[in-house]
C-alpha cells in the first residue's frame, strides 16, 4: 500500500460479513514497517464499527464491502468522521456495479444462508450503494469521492480545508 510509505504509522482494517481467501493472503502480502499493520474483521459492519469507536480506533484505510444495499451502507457512512484519520481514505465496492441503485442482502445470497452475520432484510424507499454514498457526500462536503482506477472499488477522502 503507497499510503503506507508516506507514514511512520499506519494502520488499515478490512469489514465484511465473510472474508474471502483471496482478500486474506493480499492482506498477508502487504509489506508494512514496524508501527505500520493491517487486519481483516470477518463481522456485520454495523455491529463492528460502533465497537471499533468505542476502543478510540482510528484508521488510515478502511475497505467496506459487506451487505450491498442502501439500508447498510448509509448506516456504514454515519461512522466514518469518528473511524477514519484526517488524510485516511475509504474504499467502497459496488458503487458503480450491479447494486448501484438496487439492493442485495446477503441474508438472500446464495452460500450465506448459514451466515449468521448478514443484517437482516430491511424494505426502505431507496435502493443501492450509490445512493447512499452520493446522499452523504452531500450531507458530508468535507469528503468527496475519486475512482482511482477503472472499476471498483471507489475511494472516498476528506477534501483540504
Amino acid at each position: 500500500m503507497f499510503l503506507a510509505r508516506t507514514r511512520e504509522e499506519f494502520l488499515a482494517v478490512g469489514v465484511d460479513v465473510m472474508v474471502q481467501e483471496a482478500l486474506k493472503i493480499t492482506m498477508a502480502n502487504i509489506d508494512l514497517g514496524p508501527k505500520q499493520s493491517s487486519f481483516l474483521v470477518q463481522a456485520n459492519s454495523l455491529d463492528a464499527l460502533p465497537r471499533m469507536i468505542e476502543q478510540g480506533m482510528k484508521f488510515d484505510v478502511m475497505l467496506l464491502d459487506g451487505d450491498h444495499n442502501y439500508h447498510t451502507v448509509s448506516q456504514e457512512l454515519k461512522y466514518l468522521d469518528a473511524l477514519i484519520n484526517p488524510t485516511g481514505i475509504v474504499l467502497i465496492d459496488d458503487v458503480y456495479g450491479r447494486w448501484s441503485e438496487r439492493d442485495l442482502w446477503y441474508v438472500e445470497r446464495p452460500g450465506y444462508e448459514e451466515n449468521k452475520l448478514a443484517t437482516p432484510k430491511i424494505d426502505t424507499e431507496k435502493h443501492g450503494v450509490k445512493t447512499a454514498v452520493d446522499e452523504w457526500l452531500v450531507v458530508h462536503p468535507t469528503w468527496s469521492m475519486t475512482q482511482p482506477i477503472m472499476g471498483e472499488p471507489v475511494m472516498l477522502t476528506r477534501t483540504k480545508p
